[in-house]
């Protein structure tokens, strides 16, 4: 009996010494996903929210400052090689008619080599209004954006509402 007793001790003793290892490899496991996620994760929009429109032109003359004052205005900046631009540009054609019954103008800026347009150009024009520029954009530069795909919402007072890499976080904060 004193045998017994002795091995389920032992076996109590290994069960929590298990226990506290598992638990240890979790929350170590839980940090390095974190980790991850921040480094994958491309860095916000540098426009602190209640900013003005900035001043811009696009390189084609098709859009200016000027052209979206009075209405709101969700803008999308999208690039070629973008891994999640695909993704994005999708969502924003699917809700592209809910987003225009709301009264919101939606405008995209592509940065892409011509020849490399026809991946997210026909699926961007689908929600509206498609700036194509095969430089680094000034525009992108004017509205402090540093990675893409990147959304920024701007009221009818032409103040930035919302911004995110993601199209459902920048529409629920309507």
């Amino acid at each position: 009996m004193v045998f017994l007793s002795t091995a389920v001790a032992i076996l109590a003793a290994l069960v929590l010494a298990d226990l506290a290892l598992t638990a240890a490899v979790v929350r170590r496991l839980r940090e390095t996903e974190m980790k991850l996620i921040d480094m994958n994760s491309p860095p916000a929009s540098g426009l602190p929210l209640g900013a003005a429109i900035p001043e811009f032109t696009a390189p084609s003359g098709q859009i200016s400052r000027a052209d979206l004052a009075g209405s709101p205005t969700l803008i999308g900046f999208f690039s070629a090689g973008c891994r999640h631009c695909p993704g994005q540009a999708a969502k924003l054609a699917d809700r592209a008619e809910e987003i225009a019954s709301g009264g919101v103008r939606v405008v995209s800026f592509l940065t892409a080599p011509e020849e490399s347009t026809e991946d997210l150009g026909p699926t961007l024009r689908k929600a509206g209004l498609l700036v194509m520029d095969d430089t680094p954009s000034a525009v992108m530069a004017a509205f402090q954006v540093q990675g893409t795909p990147t959304f920024v919402m701007f009221g009818a007072d032409g103040r930035l509402a919302a911004r995110s890499h993601d199209l459902g976080e920048v529409l629920s904060s309507r």
